[in-house]
């Protein structure tokens, strides 16, 4: 008799351990589940200044392209028709808009404000700029909207950006 107050209180006591180191997991198991999440968090942002920082490189080098071309446009009338479906990749606007006399440098891009995010795959980004015209220079502000697409090559995921300019 004496045998079984003792099988009772080795099994309440083992079920106590159990239960105490199933807790424990759980706990072990959400921590780590929250440093997972913190991780996540902290690529997120990282990607987010990686993809701002390219953005603006991508920007600053298209909208040189872009008065580029209009300087080109205007220097060499015989390469209008060429020139002229170059520009539209760039602009939905009156090129007009535009018109410069002479080639233009482009410096010290800033973006204005917050991104106006259009949907999943359109940003829309006010800058303003200087343009450098024969050691004068003048202010500016352009709209660059942001297309993304993903594009699969060879089972592999690309990101393609497109890079618009408006006055509007």
């Amino acid at each position: 008799m004496k045998l079984k107050p003792l099988y009772i209180v080795v099994g309440f006591v083992s079920l106590c351990l159990v239960n105490c180191a199933m807790e424990n997991r759980s706990v072990k198991s959400e921590s780590s589940n929250s440093i997972v999440v913190a991780a996540e968090e902290i690529e997120e942002a990282v990607n987010i200044e990686t993809e701002s920082t390219f953005n603006s490189q991508l920007i600053n080098q298209k909208l040189q392209d872009f008065y580029d071309l209009v300087a080109l446009q205007n220097e060499h009338p015989e390469f209008m028709e060429e020139v002229s479906q170059q520009l539209k990749n760039f602009t939905n606007d009156s090129i007009s808009n535009f018109k410069t006399s002479d080639f233009t440098v482009i410096k010290n891009v800033n973006q204005i404000g917050k991104t106006m995010i259009i949907n999943d795959s359109i940003q829309k980004v006010k800058l303003s700029y200087d343009k450098v015209i024969n050691n004068s220079k003048r202010r500016d502000t352009i709209y660059a909207i942001i297309t993304k697409k993903i594009i699969t090559i060879d089972n592999e995921t690309l990101i393609s950006h497109k890079v618009q300019f408006s006055k509007e």
